[in-house]
């Protein structure tokens, strides 16, 4: 590296030292409320969740300036330049102790700590409190054999710090991850603006009810402390539940002051501030989650819908062989035919006129075929089958949840029965899943206006009874059945049930199931339900 370029390293890496430090001591300043002891144990401590924040942003390396800015706060605001070595001691425990966790936890949710999922939220939590906790038993035991604190106090020491510690880290570290990731942040429309404006508003009016009400005890309301938080985690995951918590925190903390509490009562608001942190951190993750599910599962049927039009190319074909057989046969015919009667009728006006009537149902039947070519274009794509190893119960519980809400729309129960020690097999998930999707769109159309309510789909797995290298899919309904008259096409193109079907779904499934080796079929009776079944191959090597 040039010396020019690692010059402007280091001055990068002081400066942001630097700053670290003069922003570490000045929230610890602001929190020194109701400090505990000669030693100013605050009951919060949000220095400690900026600490935290940038020990798993930066990395362990950073742990020096961690304790180079608690050495330079306990010296400015705790008169500890007396006890030098208690002061470095301290020091070296909170940053080291907090840089391991750091490390722990970057192992744990990986380098960018997005917190994407609730097991990510809940190491967060989980190392935080250990580490805390650790870290303030040293610091406790630290201060008693110095003689700074008696060892009567001991206990409460511990206590104080670790309160102020976890609840610190519970508000801020999480704020802080995410605003790394959207830094700098977009500009807000005014909608959201307005909306975040409400949702303050609601915070506002929770503490007071807490606060403002005369005379009441100011725990008994603390309850309501919960609900803007859990409407602003619903309507903006996570990134609102932190801001949320952090609104709510500073909150408490400034109306205590107002009301003039006491530490005591102050460090119960903290406890409970810890349980409504991690209410909101929670229920936001969820709501992340479930917003991304919801993005994977249209993709997901986006890509089910492709497989379903490239599986249609095969049978399409076949379709159109047939089905434009007829037109383009009566259409040789009918020009044949007009030759033959222009050759015999010679300048006759009579046969010209016979002539030019063939050739309106020539060009009639030119149509015909053009419109069925046009029907069936859109399914015609180019592509090929991805065979895989499969698990027959992540490929029906693939296919389930996408027919969920469309089952839950129409009052349909649809349950799945699938042995855990069912061989896997080959095939390509996408198209068995589409098969089984289609299976269950049918029997829940043929559920669908049902006099006497209850409509249920039964879905099951199994060995073939036959065959114990095939696995056999049922899916039953207990709708109307099939028509004995279209029972027995029910499996070619262009036959269907229903009023607005092209008569391809189960045509394009039979396709799919006989590439893959299998073999489907229809056992129903008029009003007794209909029973779908296919096969697949065993692969003996995936359990």
């Amino acid at each position: 590296m040039p010396a020019s370029t690692a010059a402007r390293t280091i001055a990068r890496e002081g400066t942001l030292w630097a700053a670290f430090v003069l922003v570490f001591v000045a929230l610890d300043w602001i929190s020194l409320i109701e400090p505990f002891g000669a030693l100013g144990i605050a009951p919060w401590n949000p220095a400690a969740g900026f600490a935290f924040a940038f020990l798993l942003k930066r990395g362990p390396g950073f742990a020096p300036a961690v304790a180079i800015a608690v050495m330079v706060a306990d010296m400015l605001l705790r008169k500890l330049a007396a006890a030098p070595i208690a002061s470095v001691l301290a020091a070296m425990a909170v940053a080291g102790g907090y840089g391991f966790a750091a490390k722990m936890l970057r192992a744990r949710i990986g380098q960018a700590l997005r917190l994407e999922v609730s097991g990510e939220v809940f190491a967060l939590l989980a190392v935080a409190l250990g580490a805390s906790l650790l870290v303030s038993l040293f610091i406790g035991g630290l201060y008693v054999s110095a003689d700074m604190v008696p060892i009567a106090a001991l206990f409460d020491t511990v206590l104080h710090h670790w309160v102020g510690d976890i609840i610190g880290i519970a508000v801020v570290t999480p704020f802080l991850l995410l605003a790394f990731q959207a830094w700098p942040p977009p500009p807000l429309p005014r909608r959201l603006l307005i909306e975040y404006g409400i949702q303050f508003a609601a915070i506002c009016g929770g503490l007071w009810v807490i606060f403002g009400l005369e005379p009441i005890d100011h725990l008994e309301y603390s309850w309501v402390l919960f609900l803007p938080l859990v409407w602003i985690a619903l309507r903006d995951g996570l990134m609102g539940a932190t801001w949320g918590v952090a609104a709510t925190q500073i909150g408490v903390i400034i109306a205590s002051q107002i009301k003039n509490l006491d530490g005591a009562t102050i460090t119960q608001f903290q406890i409970l501030m810890l349980a409504v942190a991690a209410t909101g951190l929670f229920l936001g993750i969820a709501v992340d989650e479930r917003r991304r599910a919801e993005t994977r599962l249209k993709a997901h049927d986006a890509e089910l819908a492709q497989a379903m039009r490239l599986a249609a190319t095969g049978e399409m074909a076949g379709a159109l062989a047939h089905e434009l057989n007829q037109p383009l046969t009566s259409l040789i015919g009918f020009a044949r035919a007009c030759q033959a009667t222009l050759d015999a009728s010679g300048d006759d006006p009579a046969g010209r006129a016979a002539a030019r009537g063939l050739i309106d149902q020539a060009v009639q039947q030119a149509l015909r075929a053009g419109d069925i070519i046009r029907t069936t274009r859109e399914f015609l794509r180019q592509g090929e089958a991805r065979m895989g190893h499969a698990k027959v119960s992540e490929l029906l519980a693939a296919a389930v949840e996408l027919m969920r809400a469309r089952a839950a729309r129409h009052q349909v129960a649809i349950t799945v029965t699938c042995p855990p020690n069912l061989p896997g097999v080959l095939a390509d998930a996408l198209q068995i899943e589409q098969v089984v999707v289609n299976l269950i769109r049918n029997g829940i159309d043929a559920l669908v206006g049902r006099i006497v309510p209850g409509g249920a789909i039964a879905i099951s797995a199994r060995l073939a009874p036959d065959d114990p290298n095939l696995i056999e899919i049922a899916v039953r309904d207990n709708g109307p059945g099939i028509a004995a008259e279209v029972a027995d096409r029910l499996f070619t193109p262009y036959a269907s049930t229903k009023e607005a079907g092209m008569g391809l779904g189960l045509a394009i499934s039979r396709s799919i199931v006989e590439a893959h080796g299998g073999h489907i079929r229809a056992l129903s009776a008029e009003g007794r339900g209909t029973d779908m079944r296919f096969t697949l191959p065993v692969y003996a090597d995936v359990a």
